[in-house]
């Protein structure tokens, strides 16, 4: 593999674990501090929140400064607060330092989507499409070693991250760079399309971690273990490991917005599966919904972010980057959250935990569905 993709994938795994190893910890979490699920994912939010806040800022620095240096700070900054989050005594502090984490993220991470198109222009969709990989494979270890470390005690699972911020130093000097950068935010959300398709990258997100979340907080008032909660949610990721070069190649020959669209729809039905399925059986019904949602989700997401970057005017790549980023984020801190409120707020008003999951999960695909008429409006490259 090219040394310049493989430094953006280590870059990637970090902060992907990071995020997905708290999702079956959440209630454990919400056990050890004695407190509702709304409030147990905002460890996972304030992370997000920090994130998308930075994620601009520090793109249009990187851009200017050097990718290298930042990349390199971001990491150091993540591994030291990953052993304050270790040793934080309250869920106030919880917040803050994940807070300061997710910044950290950012400076990792925010600017691989760009990175990784200017290095590769003749191959977008394939270099998104290892991203999107990456993001699988990050997603797919974070659960897992979070529900299995989660177990041992609920702190731990801050410190998982430190193993990939290392090999994310390692290979830092492998960093590729930026053209010169110029022009603004103004002139990049006013480009024909791009606040379109952009828009569809924050709705993906937020059904992507919205339903992740609904799904442990269901299977855990069902009685299934961290463990067992972890290893559910490894089949979707499973599947853009092994699906999402093979669907960025096919997005660079059939088109980005062909290809984001059929991921579209895909993900708009098996949500609707996803609601029921767990009706029928808990474990089974979940894996069988996710297991759809995993095809969907290799289907758009490599697409959907080689054609965000596609629409971006020369010069402007770091800021489309860190717009994409944004648009993630943001997409995963409201799927988090809205996926806790919700859950809390139907779950008495439909006297169960099993009708307030598939509100939930039902509210969340119709947010999906408003991504495929963003996506569907926008259709090409």
């Amino acid at each position: 593999m090219d040394p310049r993709l493989l430094v953006l994938l280590a870059g990637v795994l970090l902060g992907t674990v990071s995020e997905s190893s708290l999702a079956p910890a959440l209630p454990a979490l919400a056990e050890a501090f004695g407190v509702g699920p709304e409030a147990a994912q905002g460890v996972v939010s304030t992370g997000l929140l920090g994130a998308a806040l930075a994620y601009l800022p520090l793109a249009w620095l990187g851009g200017r400064l050097g990718a290298g240096s930042l990349f390199r700070t971001g990491v150091v900054l993540h591994a030291a607060l990953a052993l304050l989050l270790f040793l934080a005594p309250s869920l106030p502090l919880l917040y803050l330092l994940r807070f300061l984490q997710g910044v950290a993220t950012a400076m990792v991470v925010g600017l691989v989507p760009g990175l990784a198109a200017g290095a590769f222009p003749h191959a977008r969709g394939y270099a998104m499409g290892m991203v999107a990989s990456t993001v699988a494979t990050g997603t797919l270890l974070g659960p897992a070693l979070g529900g299995v470390v989660a177990s041992l005690g609920v702190a731990y699972v801050f410190l998982l991250p430190l193993p990939f911020g290392f090999l994310a130093l390692l290979l830092a000097g492998n960093l590729p760079g930026l053209p010169p950068q110029g022009g603004g935010l103004r002139e990049l959300l006013r480009t024909p399309g791009f606040s379109r398709v952009l828009w569809a990258t924050g709705l993906y997100f937020l059904q992507t971690l919205g339903t992740t979340v609904a799904v442990a907080f269901y299977l855990g008032a069902e009685g299934f273990s961290p463990g067992a909660i972890g290893g559910l949610l490894l089949w979707g990721s499973l599947q853009l490991l092994l699906a999402g070069a093979w669907a960025g190649k096919a997005a660079d020959r059939l088109g980005y917005g062909r290809m984001a669209l059929r991921g579209a729809y895909l993900l708009v039905g098996a949500g609707i599966a996803l609601a029921f399925l767990p009706l029928w059986h808990p474990f089974w019904g979940a894996a069988l919904g996710l297991l759809l949602l995993g095809v969907g989700r290799a289907l758009f997401q490599a697409a959907n972010n080689a054609q965000v970057l596609s629409l971006a005017p020369q010069g402007l790549e770091g800021l489309a980057s860190g717009a994409l980023s944004v648009a993630r984020t943001l997409g995963q801190g409201a799927g988090s959250a809205l996926a806790g409120v919700s859950l809390a707020f139907f779950e008495p008003l439909l006297q169960g935990h099993r009708p307030a999951f598939a509100a939930t999960v039902l509210l969340l695909s119709a947010l999906m569905a408003g991504a495929a008429c963003l996506v569907g409006s926008r259709e090409g490259r």
